[in-house]
Parts: C-alpha cells; sequence; structure tokens
C-alpha cells in the first residue's frame, strides 16, 4: 500500500501539552478519559500488548507507571473494552474488543479493528519488535509497528519479498526497517534480509517506499547472540565476497534485546553492523 491517506499517523495518543490558555490544574475526569483513549490507540495500533508495554507507553515517566496500567486495564475489561489472552509462559496479552474498537472509532475517526480473532503469533518476536519500537516512541520518534504492516495499515507491505517487522521514522521521512530475529533463519531468508541492504540501501539515490518515505537503514534486533551472530555472518560473506560495499553495510544498525519468557525487555546493547561487528572481526 503506498496511499499515504490510509498511513494511520493521525492515530496517535491524545497525551499532548495543553495550550497556554489551558487551566494548570486538568479535571481528574478528563485525565482519566484521555488516558483511557491513549490505552486503547496503542493496542489498536501494536494488536496486543502486556501490562508493562501498556505502562510504557501511556505513562513512560510515572513511578507507579506498571501499577496505573494494571488499574486501567482493569476498568477497560470491566467496561467490556479489551479483552486478556494468557501468553504460553504466563501473563496476558490485551486486545481491544469489538465494543472497544467501536468507542475508538467514533473518538478518533479512524477505523480500528476488534482483536478477537488476531493471533498472537510468535509472542517473544512481536514483542522484540513492540518493545523496540517503544522505545522509539518515547524517543519522540514516528513508528509503523508489525501489526499495522501486517495488516496492510502501513505505508508499505512487502519490499524485495521482505515484510518489515515495524519502520521508525524521523522527521523527514527517513525511514528504518526493522528486522527482528529470535531464533536463526535459514541461509535463504537470511539472504533476503541482505539482498534488500543490496538493492535499496546505500546508493546515489535513496529508495521512495511511499510518497515522502525513504528507506535510508535497517536495524537488525535479535533477542539472543546466536540469532545475531547468524545474521551477522550473512552480511560479513556479502561484505567479503564484494556484494555489500562498506557504505551499504555502515547503513546496518544492530541491536541485541533480550526478552524474558514473561516478555520484559533486558538491557539493549546497540552498535553498528560494520563499526562494531565487521571491522573489530577484520572483514
Amino acid at each position: 500500500m503506498n496511499d499515504t491517506t490510509t498511513f494511520p499517523t493521525a492515530v496517535l495518543p491524545t497525551g499532548t501539552p495543553a495550550d497556554d490558555s489551558a487551566p494548570v490544574t486538568q479535571d481528574k475526569r478528563v485525565i482519566g478519559e484521555r488516558n483511557r483513549t491513549d490505552v486503547l490507540t496503542w493496542l489498536a495500533r501494536f494488536g496486543w500488548l502486556t501490562g508493562r508495554m501498556v505502562a510504557a507507553l501511556v505513562w513512560p515517566d510515572a513511578a507507579q507507571s506498571q501499577a496505573m496500567a494494571r488499574r486501567m486495564l482493569k476498568a477497560l475489561a470491566d467496561d467490556k473494552l479489551i479483552i486478556s489472552r494468557p501468553l504460553p509462559k504466563g501473563g496476558a496479552a490485551y486486545l481491544l474488543s469489538a465494543k472497544g474498537a467501536r468507542l475508538l472509532t467514533e473518538q478518533t475517526g479512524q477505523a480500528a479493528e476488534s482483536g478477537n480473532t488476531l493471533a498472537l503469533g510468535n509472542p517473544v518476536h512481536r514483542a522484540c519488535s513492540n518493545w523496540y519500537l517503544i522505545r522509539a516512541v518515547q524517543q519522540g520518534l514516528t513508528v509503523v509497528t508489525e501489526h499495522e504492516i501486517a495488516s496492510e495499515r502501513g505505508p508499505c507491505r512487502v519490499l524485495k519479498g521482505k515484510q518489515a517487522d515495524g519502520l521508525v521514522i524521523g522527521e523527514d521521512g527517513a525511514c528504518t526497517w526493522l528486522e527482528c530475529e529470535n531464533s536463526a533463519k535459514s541461509r535463504p531468508e537470511r539472504h533476503k534480509t541482505v539482498a534488500l541492504v543490496q538493492d535499496c540501501l546505500g546508493g546515489e539515490r535513496q529508495v521512495e517506499i511511499a510518497p515522502g518515505l525513504w528507506l535510508v537503514r535497517l536495524a537488525v534486533v535479535a533477542t539472543n547472540e546466536q540469532a545475531l551472530r547468524w545474521m551477522a555472518a550473512s552480511f560479513q560473506d556479502a561484505h567479503r565476497t564484494g556484494r555489500l560495499r562498506d557504505s551499504q553495510v555502515a547503513e546496518v544498525d544492530v541491536c541485541l534485546l533480550p526478552i524474558s519468557d514473561s516478555l520484559v525487555p533486558g538491557d539493549a546493547i546497540d552498535g553498528n553492523l560494520y563499526w562494531d561487528v565487521l571491522v573489530p572481526a577484520g572483514a
């Protein structure tokens, strides 16, 4: 899809700074309604979230963010605006109910879909994507979630045979393509990622993936060292054989982002594929 009118960047949380004419102290009920809409909006955009993810998105700076998220999620569940599903290793994933989707559509004017029939997929892989994008949101960046891309509500779905696990968009329309790894992929699948970089990054002209959006970087985010090592090996081989130039490999960022069985993120380790992986290895 390349029609930017369908790209849901307008469906953003409502928690924006008040203008100068607004009263300093806001009514608690108004704040509660705003937070409720924010939670429903993020659920619509991500497909499903854990309570900890909701806390990080809606109350990123609050000391009691997780407690606040638990209270809000309970209230939404009591009002039948959300549903919950058990995760394989414990805990719950929260999704929009049909009633919640209707309410959000009425409030925002943007079509929202119920998560009643939504498959959770690979929870660890999705959590890897979610947490990386949540960090970008906290940094003030625009994101397109894996759920939005898979449901064809993003600016593009497939490029060079690859579907992004998310997009991070800068103010100038510069996009970082997210590639999440939870296990060692087959050689053909890894070659698809290498081919994406070979064909779309580091050239004289940037590839426009949608009107006003250009692909400029790729981020490989892995939940474990083995998965990251296998992907790095494929890039190293392509670089050694001349299929990838230095400038192309330098456009690939890497991130080791451990995810626990309960989908809690560990400390992220960020780097650059060329400067922090290939150069030290003598490639």
